[in-house]
């Protein structure tokens, strides 16, 4: 036999045989890669459908009151872990008035529930990419925060979000936050304008560098710790510590205190001048059955009022209305709450607080400011609080509430009532094999 015959009959066995595995790992990635798009798109995917209706109506002493009606909400999808490593995710807002105002003595205008002359809007307020490896995640543009001091801002009918470049995770006991902010959407814009304009700086485009840590939890011990820096605009560091103390089996007291630094930097491009404060406080709760009760003190600097321009104030003291964050301002608030569960109707609760606020004073001028008093209300139902609620109840959360604010100052006293009403309920649906 030549040598060519031997090669041929040689070829002739050995092609077959070493096909094989190539066919069998073709079919396996091409059977691989279903699984993972079938995973990706359908197994593993959520959506969710919310919907929120607002009510805000501001009764002033003098005219113009602020009122207004919305309805809207958003509708969300996330996929699936693509091979366990790529996510991709869209959220699509809209607040649409049912009722808004426009004129001399109410107007929607200042409610922050609509645009400027009552319009609604729609708005993609998340659309994002998250890439993660073992425990750390990535994720780029349109996206949802709430890390203490940049925050959600979620009192009106739509959160603000964020674009940001970030990467969050986990560091033994330790979650973290990591990344770079670039835009904000307010909660009543449909556009991300930058963190400078953000702040109140016009015509300066200016981004965020954002970092914060948490540790445990209320429920034993926490401590958390967040700081941000803007440009020539602004910086802000915060963090807080609070723990829970089990008395007995019946009576528990959580303790907890706050303390943050601020100033601007650089050019000082936010006022044209330097300027820095402080903001302290403590706060101590007590659940005694469906009882609770709250005490709380805050301190304001005296050099300038604190500025919270990415998110809601996280302030002890931060009322329905006011913030009680003005330079020089001492603020104690005394609230119980009573969770009807111990009359037979769980998930209705009802809360009531009282807030003073004084020694405020014009940083500029050190003249003094009012000394502000608020009386809170509020009567909220939650369907995910009742047990035996149908399945179709327990995504309802109602709350009614109102405000009374007396502000005293020279002798003249100015009041208002804010009445606030909002209706949420939300679909959600998840794939049939969602991990966690």
């Amino acid at each position: 036999m030549s040598r060519a015959t031997l090669f041929a009959t040689a070829a002739g066995w050995l092609l077959p045989v070493l096909s094989l595995p190539a066919t069998a790992w073709a079919q396996t990635a091409d059977t691989g890669l279903k699984a993972e798009l079938q995973r990706f798109l359908y197994d593993e995917a959520t959506a969710v459908l919310h919907f929120r209706s607002y009510l805000f109506d501001r009764q002033n002493q003098r005219p113009p009151n602020l009122a207004a009606i919305v309805t809207g909400g958003w509708v969300g999808l996330q996929t699936g872990w693509f091979y366990d490593t790529l996510q991709l995710g869209a959220v699509g807002y809209t607040t649409q008035p049912v009722w808004a105002p426009q004129g001399r003595d109410t107007t929607s205008d200042g409610t922050s529930l609509l645009k400027p002359g009552g319009y609604g809007y729609f708005t993609l307020g998340q659309a994002y990419a998250s890439v993660r490896w073992q425990k750390q995640t990535a994720t780029v543009f349109r996206q949802y925060l709430d890390e203490l001091e940049v925050n959600p801002r979620d009192d009106r009918e739509l959160p603000q979000t964020f674009e940001a470049y970030a990467l969050r995770g986990v560091l033994g006991p330790v979650n973290y936050f990591a990344g770079y902010v670039a835009a904000i959407k307010p909660r009543d814009y449909s556009a991300f304008i930058n963190m400078g304009e953000a702040a109140g700086a016009p015509n300066v485009n200016k981004g965020m560098g954002l970092f914060s840590a948490k540790y445990g939890s209320m429920n034993e011990l926490q401590a958390r710790a967040s700081t941000y820096f803007v440009p020539d605009i602004l910086w802000s560091s915060y963090g807080d510590v609070g723990g829970t103390i089990r008395v007995n089996e019946d009576l528990r007291v959580q303790l907890a205190a706050q303390f943050a630094v601020q100033g601007s930097n650089g050019m000082n491009l936010l006022t044209g001048t330097p300027f820095s404060t402080f903001w302290g406080g403590f706060r101590a709760d007590a659940f005694w059955g469906p009882m609770a009760f709250r005490v709380s003190y805050t301190q304001i600097g005296s050099a300038a009022a604190w500025r919270n321009p990415y998110g809601i104030f996280i302030g002890y003291n931060k009322m329905q209305s006011l913030d009680f964050n003005r330079a020089g301002e001492m603020a104690v608030t005394a609230g119980a709450s009573y969770d009807f569960k111990g009359a037979g109707l769980p998930g209705v609760i009802f809360l009531a607080t009282a807030t003073y606020g004084g020694s405020a004073v014009n940083p500029q001028t050190h003249a003094a400011l009012s000394n502000n008093w608020e009386y809170d209300l509020e009567l909220a139902i939650r369907g995910d609080a009742m047990p035996d609620a149908p399945d179709w109840l327990k995504p309802l959360n109602l709350r009614n509430r109102v405000a009374f604010v007396d502000q005293y100052l020279n002798n003249t006293l100015t009041s208002y009532t804010e009445y606030r009403v909002q209706l949420n309920y939300e679909l959600t649906w998840k794939g049939p094999r969602l991990r966690q």
